[in-house]
């Protein structure tokens, strides 16, 4: 049994469970229907985990405008949550089978996080846009970007704590049902965070007058630092990351950047690889550049998208088939990094076995 399945027949009752939780209905006036209200924040999240349908959610949290978003977002995922909760208790008092209950606690992570993750992508897009046709100005543009990615950052920040507060038990100590969708909450948060980082960061880059930090870093910072935050979408997928740094080596470049980039060649190869396979991360010298290579093991890339992977907002037909998320502006964020370091990127396949991609900096020899 989906999720939505059981969401449908129980609607009313998750409805009525859900109501003293949510966050919209406190915020209407005191005349306001709670129990209406509630009722179509439930169909609401029907439509959109069956038709992928994100209007009718939007909407009610007013998503299109972008004063104040940032806490209506928060407002909006609050509720999501708390809509599971009472989907959860639900259960009990429907009887639901032990099998079914299984089967409707997993569905409920991929379908919630794929709607959360959908309204992050929709508000980060709509500040994009607005944002494009508010100024021209490239430091007018940058400041302001940089104003509403913060406020976007914040709520999300919160779920990810929360998430894992309630993840190590400091909170309590929850059903293991619970605890496998608040590490689906927290992994998707994440994953939305890397998300309002990338849009960031290329606007960032894009802009002119942008300068790169220059300090010395280690090889080892880098692979440690981006491997920490992709480590619960990898747990969830039963994904174990390994590491292989040659000691010693170091460049001169910047630090947040180039962790930023190799955070997004692990996560793509986290999302890329089947479950319960691993991931090898390693940063070798190769000649006079600091090569830093990931593999994963599932199955590849077409021929005809070699020429393509690192370009803006390119993503294949394959992984908008299988409804792989991303918003394509990781892998163009790693070339344009390793570029801006004088340096390369490269993808290939590995016949049979996965694919490698790899990000070759140079060295600074007065840093080795």
């Amino acid at each position: 049994m989906q999720f939505s399945d059981f969401l449908a027949v129980h609607a009313a009752r998750v409805a009525e469970l859900a109501e003293p939780s949510l966050r919209l209905v406190r915020d209407r006036p005191a005349a306001a229907d709670g129990a209406q209200v509630s009722r179509q924040l439930v169909n609401a999240t029907l439509v959109a985990i069956t038709a992928e349908d994100l209007r009718p959610l939007a909407s009610m949290y007013d998503l299109e405008r972008p004063m104040g978003v940032s806490a209506r977002l928060a407002g909006a995922l609050a509720d999501l949550q708390a809509v599971t909760h009472a989907a959860f208790l639900g259960l009990d008092a429907a009887a639901v089978p032990p099998a079914d209950r299984l089967a409707v606690t997993t569905s409920a992570v991929d379908e919630m996080h794929g709607v959360a993750r959908g309204l992050a992508l929709a508000v980060a897009d709509m500040l994009e846009r607005s944002l494009r046709s508010a100024s021209t100005d490239a430091s007018a543009r940058g400041t302001s970007l940089s104003v509403t990615m913060h406020e976007l950052r914040r709520p999300l920040t919160i779920l990810s704590s929360y998430g894992q507060l309630l993840n190590t038990g400091m909170l309590g100590a929850l059903p293991e049902s619970a605890l496998v969708a608040v590490e689906g909450i927290t992994a998707s948060t994440e994953m939305m965070v890397r998300m309002v980082n990338s849009l960031a960061e290329v606007s960032r880059i894009e802009d002119p007058d942008d300068r790169m930090a220059e300090e010395v870093v280690s090889a080892h910072e880098i692979v440690a630092a981006a491997v920490e935050p992709v480590a619960m979408e990898a747990r969830l997928r039963g994904t174990t990351i390994s590491s292989e740094v040659d000691p010693g080596l170091q460049v001169r470049g910047d630090k947040r950047r180039l962790t930023l980039a190799l955070t997004n060649l692990v996560g793509n190869a986290v999302k890329h690889g089947p479950a319960n396979s691993s991931v090898e991360v390693s940063a070798h010298r190769d000649g006079g550049g600091l090569r830093f290579l990931v593999r994963d093991h599932g199955g590849g890339f077409p021929p005809e998208d070699a020429a393509h992977l690192f370009d803006k907002y390119f993503r294949s037909v394959a992984e908008r088939k299988r409804k792989v998320p991303g918003s394509g502006l990781g892998l163009y964020i790693v070339r344009t990094v390793a570029e801006r370091h004088g340096g390369s990127v490269a993808a290939r396949c590995v016949p049979g076995n996965g694919a490698e991609f790899e990000m070759i900096i140079p060295v600074h020899e007065g840093d080795t």
